[in-house]
């Protein structure tokens, strides 16, 4: 009797000092974010006053410029004002621009002031289906509408998100599905690598853009449909298809690179961000879709489209952040991977 009590009380004493450790990590949080609040009003104060001066002198040029273009006395007073008003011009331009940056950073404060930042969560250990249940847009519903701040690891450079609309998704996807879903001109197999066959197409250029590359890679495995659906459909996020590398990579650094899900339209249809860090860090936003159909055979298929887009808004944000010399964003690029049912057992 005697020792079960004595161990009620090691458990009761071990249950209250984990409790007291958490509430003193929130404690901590709490504090840290109201510092961080504090810290960023001081900065928008700081910001509002400098830009009433750039504004106050701004003014004080104009009516300098008007005085002089009303002072007929000399001619030589209108053969100084012809020289200085060019000079004028020019620091007028300069110090529009300068408004317009501290308005753009002024705009990020507030929204930042506004959203509250969701804490990392690491899900690359974690399927599509189950990290969707834990992204930001589930625990955050109200930052739909101004976004939210994406964390990276290990203190590696954030970026802030504004979500995209349907509109904007089915219209990227669409685009993608022209581009990679039908075989392109002129495609022809040059050899096989690890059992696949390579199949390449010339480059071509896409109207007032960069040159487009497109490769097919195709096998054939010994598994049923089902199966192989499944096994893709799981995949952990570290797993997925990596679109674009910096130059020099290596497969060993894959363990290093984050790719977070962050929004979802409905389930198989995602937006993404992949970050793959170095001295520059390659990151870049893609889409998702999973597409499932029927051929006119009957078989089975369905398309994984993956491919990099952005919008306005965050493209705007990009701008805005471009103290990130660290960080590279890729803009163009994509990956169609299709699943056909061949029978019972086999795959292409």
């Amino acid at each position: 009797m005697v020792l079960g009590l004595q161990d009620w009380a090691d458990s009761t004493v071990q249950e209250w000092t984990r409790q007291v450790k958490l509430d003193w990590k929130r404690l901590k949080r709490r504090e840290h974010m109201a510092r961080l609040r504090t810290h960023r009003k001081s900065e928008l104060q700081s910001m509002q006053s400098e830009r009433a001066q750039l504004e106050l002198q701004y003014r004080q040029h104009l009516a300098l410029l008007n005085r002089k273009s009303n002072d007929s006395e000399k001619s030589h007073s209108m053969y100084q004002l012809v020289l200085e008003s060019d000079a004028f011009r020019a620091e007028n331009v300069e110090l529009r621009l300068k408004l317009q940056q501290h308005s753009r950073l002024h705009s990020l404060i507030l929204e930042n002031l506004v959203v509250s930042q969701p804490e990392y969560h690491d899900s690359s250990k974690e399927s599509l289906y189950e990290a969707s249940a834990k992204s930001p847009w589930k625990s955050h519903p109200h930052s739909l509408d101004s976004g939210w701040r994406v964390n990276f690891q290990h203190g590696r450079p954030s970026f802030f998100f504004h979500p995209f609309t349907r509109e904007e998704f089915d219209s990227s996807i669409k685009q993608a599905l022209s581009t990679f879903g039908a075989s392109p001109p002129n495609i022809k197999q040059v050899g096989v690598i690890f059992g696949w066959n390579v199949h390449c197409a010339p480059p071509t250029r896409r109207e007032g853009k960069s040159l487009v590359s497109h490769a097919r890679f195709t096998t054939r495995f010994a598994s049923s449909f089902d199966e192989t659906n499944k096994t893709i459909a799981f995949t952990e996020l570290a797993l997925l298809p990596l679109i674009s590398t910096p130059p020099r990579w290596s497969s060993l650094q894959r363990d290093h690179v984050s790719t977070q899900l962050l929004q979802e339209f409905e389930k198989n249809a995602y937006v993404m961000a992949c970050n793959i860090p170095g001295p520059v860090h390659m990151r870049y936003l893609y889409l998702l879709r999973r597409l499932p159909c029927t051929v006119s055979n009957g078989k089975r298929r369905v398309s994984f489209v993956q491919v990099i887009a952005t919008t306005k808004a965050n493209e705007r944000s990009r701008s805005a952040e471009a103290l990130y010399k660290e960080v590279e964003w890729v803009q163009e690029g994509g990956t169609f991977t299709t699943l056909t049912e061949v029978d019972e057992r086999t795959v292409d």
